[in-house]
């Protein structure tokens, strides 16, 4: 089997379309029931669909042999304080170590967990699109996909939880709650450190801050990156000598390595930040007329944005960190969509540019999809496929 072919890529094409059937407005009848029944069966298909491809995959991507390791060796709530104790204190999140020890004590089987995890990851994500945008739900999901959902679900089991508690919480930067705010993602932290980078935002996001400042924040950016010139490296490296703990050791480990630390060029993905960057600040006011809470998610992005600009001499800091802020893209896209006059414009770009997304970003034999409800490689099988294709793929 060659280690690229977009062969791999049709599950995911195939999955992509099928949710952007389900944008495609109803037609509103004068016969209300028959249309609220439309209504209910077009989510519940997005429900099942989602449920099926997410929660019932195979081993695909690469973290599963970490995490099927460690939930090999978890042992349950009945197995005694020694043995729980002893597995909390592995390098690892202990508040993610004890989510598999609860799910351990269900089912030892590796698939409940994946299972468990994405349904818990979907039902927030439902709940946070139908608080903010009830009428685009399937578009929220469609672009929870495009824009890093897969690997989220996939690859990030830790990551995803964070994030997911996160978005609960920014009902607390509305409501000015900044207890239940720390709560919340000091719970996230249990799952993935960090979480912690989410506690200065409730005293910034919620802040209007001049668009002509963001212009010019962003252009800066852009002759950095566009310039590859070279600033953080050296800082991050002098303030990681000085953060004790596993969060120094991490930054001290990544920086030093070659894999992590390559810095990044033009790519389709800095066309796509640029171009959402001049969108979200053409409809900026419009975007916090409809919706007040939209100034978070403004924000949010904005530090998405500069995050890529400023720091692509880390390539880890842009893998890890700025998936904290890519949900912006979940709910802004809907809603500026919803603004639009030439939405069938609007529609007939994200599909052509959502094959082209899932047909380059899934064309590689790590992510060729199985599923458990029917034939998929064993784990052997894919641990031998890693072995074999892995140094040429995972980058």
């Amino acid at each position: 089997m060659p280690s690229f072919s977009y062969l791999y890529s049709i599950p995911y094409i195939t999955l992509f379309l099928l949710l952007y059937v389900n944008i495609i407005p109803l037609y509103r009848t004068k016969i209300v029931s028959f249309y609220n029944y439309s209504i209910f069966l077009q989510q519940f298909f997005i429900v099942a669909l989602l449920v099926i491809f997410f929660g019932f995959r195979g081993f695909v991507h690469t973290d599963w042999i970490v995490y099927y390791s460690v939930y090999d060796n978890s042992p349950t709530l009945f197995d005694g304080s020694y043995h729980i104790k002893k597995f909390l204190g592995r390098s690892m999140e202990s508040g993610f170590l004890f989510y598999m020890i609860i799910c351990k004590t269900i089912s030892s089987n590796y698939f409940f967990l994946q299972l468990i995890s994405f349904v818990i990851d979907f039902l927030i994500l439902f709940y946070f699109f139908k608080r903010i945008i009830p009428k685009y739900i399937a578009f929220g999901f469609i672009f929870f996909m495009l824009f890093s959902g897969i690997d989220l679900e996939f690859n990030l089991l830790r990551n995803s939880k964070a994030i997911m508690l996160f978005l609960i919480s920014i009902k607390y930067i509305e409501e000015k709650k900044f207890v239940k705010y720390v709560v919340i993602n000091s719970l996230g932290a249990l799952f993935h450190i960090t979480s912690l980078l989410y506690f200065p935002l409730y005293f910034i996001l919620n802040k209007k801050i001049s668009r002509k400042i963001m212009l010019i924040i962003f252009i800066i950016g852009n002759v950095i990156f566009l310039l590859q010139i070279e600033w953080c490296r050296s800082l991050l490296t002098f303030i990681s000598t000085r953060i004790p703990g596993r969060i120094g050791y991490l930054m001290e480990i990544y920086l030093e390595s070659d894999l992590y630390s390559k810095s990044y060029g033009i790519t389709i993905g800095y066309l796509e930040r640029f171009f959402t960057f001049i969108f979200i600040y053409c409809f900026f006011e419009k975007l916090c007329r409809i919706n007040k809470s939209n100034l978070i998610y403004i924000n949010t992005f904005f530090i998405y944005c500069f995050i890529f600009l400023y720091f692509s001499e880390i390539a880890i800091l842009l893998q890890r960190v700025t998936l904290l802020f890519i949900f912006p893209y979940w709910i802004l896209y809907p809603q500026i969509y919803s603004l639009i006059k030439k939405k069938q414009v609007f529609l007939i770009i994200l599909l052509f540019y959502g094959i082209l997304k899932m047909s380059v970003g899934n064309n590689n034999i790590i992510k060729s999809y199985d599923n458990v409800l029917l034939q998929y490689k064993t784990y052997g099988e894919r641990v031998n496929i890693r072995d074999k294709h892995g140094e040429y793929i995972i980058k």
